[in-house]
């Protein structure tokens, strides 16, 4: 589903009374579709951002619209993975991914079933019985994703879902981003302050920059595309290269493009 926002604006209340703009004149439309990573510095209001889209927080300016439907809270047609997995230790990997199915009263042959279609497809199948001890960080946030596809979200919002993990383990992950987008279609934005992970990904980039954050830079990108193809491969293209710099310049000047 095409995602919009127009003229957003979040300001967070102080202790003297008086607010401080966290995002200001945020306009944004997402088709559906698209893998859209939204990279800037800390503090420059990414979270924040995904957080309104997700109705955790709601906006003092502006409107988030999902198709025709102006976004006023939480909604299942919205999913959201968190840079910590927040699974709840004493439920096994299956019964942490169908909790919301439980929360809905769904059948409970019904939700096992749903979860383990959801751990196969995030690559964890067989792994529905194992403790949340038991379990790898990777896999983990394997099992977080799956809990936010079982929903069947027609929006993903990723806020630095890969940050916590080791390089290898990261590369890894960014290879199933890849593959559920592809296999799913849905729409997803991904947060990251990684410039290589945002290339990878993105078949879109738009970077956030300042304070109040605003949209600085929104282009379009083909790597993640590649990426499906060939692999790793891609960032070792000398495009892929060029494109890390003028990203770096963009970010640290913080200027519009």
């Amino acid at each position: 589903m095409k995602l919009t926002i127009h003229q957003l604006g979040v300001h967070f209340p102080q202790p003297d009374g008086s607010e401080a703009p966290v995002l200001d004149g945020i306009d944004l439309a997402i088709p559906a579709g698209e893998l859209v990573v939204l990279l800037g510095a800390s503090g420059c209001g990414k979270s924040t951002l995904l957080n309104a889209i997700a109705g955790f927080l709601p906006p003092t300016e502006g409107e988030i619209w999902v198709e025709q439907r102006r976004v006023s809270g939480p909604g299942i047609d919205r999913g959201v993975v968190l840079q910590t997995d927040a699974l709840f230790p004493w439920l096994n990997a299956r019964d942490n991914v169908a909790f919301g199915l439980r929360l809905r009263s769904i059948p409970l042959q019904e939700r096992h079933n749903r979860a383990e279609e959801a751990l196969a497809l995030v690559g964890l199948a067989g792994k529905g019985d194992h403790a949340t001890w038991q379990l790898s960080g990777g896999q983990r946030q394997r099992v977080s994703l799956a809990r936010a596809l079982i929903a069947d979200p027609d929006i993903l919002l990723m806020d630095e879902p890969l940050g916590a993990l080791d390089a290898m383990t990261r590369e890894q992950m960014q290879d199933l981003v890849l593959e559920v987008w592809q296999r799913t279609g849905k729409t997803i934005l991904f947060v990251t302050h990684g410039l290589d992970e945002a290339l990878y990904l993105g078949t879109r980039l738009v970077v956030l920059a300042g304070k109040p954050g605003r949209i600085v830079h929104d282009e379009p990108l083909a790597f993640g595309r590649h990426a499906l193809e060939i692999g790793s491969k891609v960032k070792s293209l000398p495009a892929f290269a060029a494109a890390r710099e003028r990203l770096r310049a963009v970010i640290f000047a913080g200027a519009p493009t």
